[in-house]
């Protein structure tokens, strides 16, 4: 208990600027990864593997019909001449392209799983559907912190996010946790170290109703999330424990929707 009690203490003394370094930091390592899914996420749509396989077919077809790189040839025409280190054969850069994405996309599948689907419409049918309007929330939960350097006037944050100017614990590690709210009032939801009872709050997030926010570099270890409505009856409730792992491929997800009356 003491030592939860030191690092709360350590929290609150925690400064604007190293949080917003710290941030830096998370953004740019996380850049990579961004790079590397989103690359994953684009060969691994069927048009563009199949695009590339069909380029390379084209080309080895051309060198089996007329025993030369036809297709090389005809793209000198076209080019300007002159000398280079490494002259590669149009059909075999074209092979090893094709074999090369091919083994990405099934390296990012085993990583990252599946790909998102991807749901194009024309416009006149994105505009005819429109998305449900989100509930309004009336607070009637009491902002429990009062005024603070970034929260003036003491109030619930407008859209889902941490509770500013609170304590951000349990920080450096590579998990990564995502908080679902189904429901139609805001959740306050606390997160705590499983076997702390009663809870003292490693990281504070205001959910919106029907909405999702995920908190990122959690320490691995167990962990469990208490949460309170802000409006309507206020009904509490807790989720079972669970475990963060040092892998960050994959996200834990927490409904939070059993109250307790």
């Amino acid at each position: 208990m003491r030592r939860h009690a030191t690092a709360f203490i350590a929290a609150l003394t925690f400064s604007d600027a190293t949080r917003a370094e710290a941030a830096l930091t998370d953004l740019i390592l996380l850049i990579p990864k961004i790079i590397l899914m989103g690359l994953y996420q684009e060969l691994a749509r069927p048009w563009v593997l199949g695009t590339i396989w069909g380029i390379a077919a084209l080309c080895w077809v051309a060198y089996f019909v007329t025993g030369r790189d036809a297709v090389g040839d005809l793209m000198d025409r076209f080019s300007r001449p002159g000398k280079s280190l490494f002259n590669p054969t149009t059909y075999g850069a074209m092979g090893f392209v094709a074999v090369a994405s091919l083994v990405y996309v099934l390296i990012g599948y085993a990583v990252w799983g599946s790909p998102p689907e991807r749901r194009e419409s024309p416009a006149y049918q994105h505009n005819a559907t429109r998305q449900p309007a989100k509930p309004r929330v009336k607070h009637t939960l009491p902002y429990p912190y009062g005024k603070s350097p970034r929260n003036a006037r003491g109030e619930w944050p407008s859209s889902s996010d941490t509770l500013p100017d609170q304590p951000y614990l349990a920080y450096g590690g590579s998990a990564i946790l995502l908080l679902r709210n189904p429901g139609d009032e805001g959740l306050w939801a606390r997160l705590c170290a499983a076997e702390a009872d009663p809870c003292v709050p490693l990281r504070q997030i205001y959910l919106e109703p029907r909405h999702a926010y995920s908190t990122e570099r959690l320490d691995a270890g167990r962990y469990r999330v208490i949460y309170t409505q802000t409006s309507g009856k206020n009904l509490s409730g807790s989720s079972a424990a669970f475990h963060l792992g040092k892998n960050p491929a994959g996200a834990e997800t927490v409904v939070l929707s059993d109250f307790q009356q």
